[in-house]
C-alpha cells in the first residue's frame, strides 16, 4: 500500500465524533507532491491536506462534505454510476486507479492520477477510503512537448515544404498550453513587419469569426518586441497603454487577450515567433505554460535552423556546379565556336561564288545562334537561387 495511504489510515478516523477537524499525522500533511482525502463511505469528503487544496486551487477546508465524483470520472459511464463503480471496485479489489483531465476552481485543467484505496474506521468498524490524488500535468506536458518535437523534426527531415511545418508548430503548440488558437510569424521581405504564416484555432469557425491580421509592425507590437528582443512574454490581459495601430491588430484584436508570446529561437537568432491566445475562454496562462512552449519553440526554430542550413549548403553546391559548367561552357564550347565562325567569315571573305559565300553566311548564323543559346543557358546557370525557406511560407 502507497506510504501516504499507511499514514492516513494510521494516523486518522472517518468519522468525526466532536466539531474538531481530524486528520492524518504531519507526515502525510507535509507530503511534497501528493494530495490525501479521507472519504466516507458514500465517497464524500471528510479531511484533505493542504496539498490537495492546492492542487485543486480551493480553500482550506473547501473540500469538506463534497462528493469525490468528479475525481473518479470515468469515459462512457453514467455519472450516477462512477462514484459507485469506483468504490466497489475499491472495496472489493482492494485499490482503484484512474487518470486523466480534471478541472481546478479556477476554470484550468490538470492531468489527475488518483489512487483510491478502503481502509477500515478504527473507530466504528465500517469502511470509508484514502484517496491519493498526484497533479502530474507537468510531466503529461513534457512528453507532449517531445512528441510534438519529435513530429516536427520528422516533417522537417522529410523534407516537408516550410508551411506545413509552421503549421505543425502552431497547432503543437497551441494544444500544448490548450489555447483557443496559436499564430506563427516570421519577418517580411522589407523587415519591417512579422507576417503571418500559419494559425491553429481550438474551433475552426472562429478562424472566420475573428481573423488576425496578415501583417504587424515590427516596432509597434508586442510580437515585434519578443522578435526584436529574443524574450517571451506573457500577457495577463490588456495594457493600459495599448491603442490599435495601422496594420497592428484588427478591431476585434485591440483588447489583448491572454497570450503567451515567445521567439523562435535558434543558436542566438530568432526567426520568427508564435502567440498562443485564450480570446475566446479568457482564461488566464501560468509561467509554466510559458516555459514548456518555449521548449518546443526553441526545439521547432533549431531543427528549421539546421534545414535552413542544410538547404544553404546545398543551394551553394549547386551554384558552385552551376558556374563551374559555365566557365567551361564560356571557355571551351563558346570560345570553339567563336572560332569557327571567324574561320567561315574569312572563308567568306576570300571566294567569290555567290552561292558558297550565302551557304557559309547561313552557317555562320547558325552557329552564332548556337552561340547566344549557351550564352543564355549560362545566364540561367547562374541565377539567384530561391530564399530562404522561412521566406517561402508566405
Amino acid at each position: 500500500m502507497d506510504r501516504a495511504a499507511q499514514a492516513a489510515i494510521l494516523g486518522s478516523a472517518l468519522q468525526e465524533r466532536s466539531g474538531a477537524r481530524r486528520g492524518p499525522n504531519a507526515r502525510t500533511e507535509r507530503s511534497p507532491d501528493k494530495g490525501v482525502l479521507m472519504l466516507d463511505h458514500d465517497g464524500r469528503v471528510v479531511w484533505s491536506n493542504s496539498r490537495v487544496e492546492r492542487i485543486l486551487g480551493v480553500r482550506p477546508g473547501g473540500l469538506r462534505g463534497r462528493s469525490c465524483l468528479w475525481l473518479l470520472a470515468q469515459p462512457n459511464v453514467q455519472a450516477a454510476d462512477r462514484r459507485n463503480r469506483a468504490l466497489e471496485t475499491a472495496r472489493s479489489s482492494g485499490g482503484y486507479e484512474t487518470s486523466g483531465w480534471r478541472w481546478r476552481a479556477d476554470g484550468s485543467r490538470f492531468w489527475a492520477s488518483v489512487t483510491l484505496r478502503p481502509v477500515r474506521d478504527q473507530t466504528s468498524g465500517g469502511f470509508g477510503f484514502v484517496a491519493i490524488v498526484r497533479d502530474l500535468t507537468e510531466k503529461r506536458r513534457r512528453a507532449d512537448e517531445l512528441r510534438g518535437a519529435l513530429e516536427i523534426s520528422r516533417a522537417i527531415l522529410a523534407g516537408q515544404p516550410p508551411g506545413v511545418v509552421l503549421q505543425l508548430v502552431a497547432g503543437r503548440g497551441r494544444k500544448l498550453v490548450e489555447g483557443d488558437c496559436a499564430l506563427v510569424r516570421t519577418l517580411g521581405a522589407d523587415g519591417k513587419v512579422l507576417v503571418l504564416r500559419a494559425a491553429a484555432w481550438r474551433h475552426p469557425n472562429d478562424a472566420l469569426v475573428v481573423a488576425p491580421a496578415r501583417e504587424v509592425l515590427r516596432d509597434r507590437s508586442i510580437t515585434g518586441y519578443v522578435f526584436n528582443t529574443g524574450r517571451p512574454r506573457l500577457v495577463t490581459g490588456r495594457p493600459r497603454a495599448a491603442r490599435p495601430q495601422a496594420r497592428y491588430e484588427r478591431p476585434a484584436w485591440a483588447d489583448p487577450s491572454p497570450a503567451l508570446y515567445v521567439p523562435l529561437n535558434a543558436l542566438g537568432r530568432t526567426l520568427g515567433t508564435i502567440v498562443v491566445m485564450n480570446w475566446r475562454s479568457r482564461r488566464s496562462f501560468r509561467r509554466q505554460d510559458l516555459d514548456v512552449l518555449q521548449l518546443l519553440a526553441n526545439r521547432a526554430a533549431l531543427g528549421i535552423h539546421h534545414a535552413s542550413l542544410n538547404r544553404d549548403r546545398e543551394r551553394l553546391a549547386v551554384a558552385e556546379e552551376r558556374d563551374r559548367l559555365g566557365r567551361e561552357l564560356h571557355d571551351g564550347a563558346i570560345q570553339s565556336l567563336y572560332a569557327v565562325t571567324l574561320d567561315l567569315a574569312g572563308t567568306i571573305a576570300r571566294t567569290a561564288d555567290h552561292g558558297l559565300q550565302e551557304q557559309l553566311a547561313a552557317m555562320a548564323g547558325r552557329v552564332d545562334a548556337v552561340i547566344q543559346g549557351l550564352r543564355a543557358h549560362i545566364h540561367q546557370l547562374r541565377r539567384d537561387l530561391n530564399p530562404s525557406p522561412l521566406e517561402e511560407s508566405t
